[in-house]
């Protein structure tokens, strides 16, 4: 275990559901943090009690949580809009470019379906959607190449691929982008906050990412980075009174968007889930996302080498640059994944059957005794 005892404990005690879970599915849904819960409460008893007069106070934590999200994503505040999930920020881009019939957009053969389904939409477009082979649960760099051609104007693809847990060479395809001219987005979903994020050393144009998951945040929040060199490619399909730039100048209409991303926040935001998220970024900032990839790494290297001594067969691609938080692995003995899910589900063991077989997926408040827990109940 990679942090120190006293910090693991404190970061334990911010999570009361370890309290009667072995919770090992963070690529499903974390539990929120005591700080996450505490903010949301202060913030509805506040206008359970003074209706909007504390919305000042919203305010300032809402520009607070764009800048530490921005930190986390490697991005400008100015590049960061908040949304209520990935599946928002994948149709943002997939709607918002200028795609004519015949441009062509590569997606892969592993991806989520969030990241399918809005590009798939823009086949009645006319726009080629073409899908990348993986190959031993890995997309990789050569497969998104050999999809490329002249045509190509996008490639989606996630950071983490969430049945396999292969972890994506994002430097490698932003540099392909800047050489052969195709816009990069990535669903960060399965990575950020857990793995290092730096959308501008990386090349990538745009990116979305719910809060749910790996940030710790409430279901219903989320972010969504675009590049400011390419906000004007970007049309704005969802439009309301937030877009414009003087959006409280209620009786002057003049559609003149706002020159930031902050025009994809079309409407009243959620201030309770974007304020609650914020909170979860602060624990995982304080804590250090080097320092949470090595410790969740350590963990699934340490759980990898118990099967592995057991014969039991890792489905998750292990080499160098492969690994992520996600480990998955083939039930002994011919058990179902399904089977084996509900088993140890009864005995408050959390994980998830995905990718042919049981997905683990520990994060900064676990601990190798957590996965003994797992090893002692298969």
């Amino acid at each position: 275990m990679l942090f120190d005892p006293d910090r693991s404990d404190s970061i334990r005690a911010q999570f009361p559901a370890l309290r009667e879970l072995t919770f090992l599915n963070s690529s499903g849904m974390t539990p929120i943090p005591l700080a996450c819960r505490d903010v949301m409460t202060r913030m509805i008893d506040a206008n359970l009690e003074y209706a909007y007069l504390k919305g000042a106070d919203w305010e300032k934590s809402v520009t607070q949580t764009r800048q530490d999200a921005a930190r986390l994503v490697g991005c400008a505040a100015d590049e960061l809009a908040f949304v209520k999930n990935t599946s928002v920020g994948v149709s943002l881009v997939a709607s918002g470019l200028r795609l004519s019939p015949g441009d062509e957009v590569i997606i892969n053969d592993q991806e989520f379906p969030s990241n399918v389904y809005p590009w798939l939409n823009l086949q009645r477009k006319g726009v080629v959607v073409r899908i990348a082979k993986s190959s031993s649960g890995r997309v990789t760099t050569d497969a998104i190449a050999a999809e490329v051609t002249a045509k190509t104007r996008v490639v989606a693809i996630s950071s983490v691929q969430y049945a396999t847990g292969h972890r994506t060479d994002l430097a490698a395809l932003g540099q392909m982008a800047k050489d052969r001219g195709f816009l990069l987005f990535v669903d960060a979903i399965q990575s950020l906050g857990v793995l290092p994020m730096d959308v501008k050393k990386f090349g990538i144009h745009f990116l979305s990412a719910g809060g749910f998951k790996w940030l710790c945040g409430p279901v219903g929040s989320g972010v969504f980075f675009c590049d400011m060199a390419k906000l004007e490619e970007l049309d704005i399909v969802m439009a309301g009174w937030n877009t414009v730039r003087n959006p409280i100048l209620y009786h002057e209409i003049d559609f003149t968007p706002k020159k930031n991303a902050q025009r994809f926040e079309e409407g009243s935001g959620g201030y309770v889930g974007i304020c609650g998220l914020g909170e979860s970024i602060k624990l995982l900032l304080d804590t250090g996302i080097d320092s949470i990839e090595s410790h969740v790494v350590s963990l699934t290297d340490y759980l990898e080498q118990k099967l592995r001594s057991r014969g039991i067969e890792i489905l998750s691609p292990r080499d160098d640059g492969d690994k992520s938080g996600v480990l998955v692995f083939k039930p002994a003995a011919g058990e179902a994944p399904e089977a084996l899910f509900k088993r140890l589900e009864e005995k408050m063991i959390l994980t998830a059957p995905r990718g042919g077989g049981l997905r683990v997926s520990p994060h900064f408040f676990n601990t190798t005794a957590d996965l003994d827990r797992l090893l002692e109940a298969l």
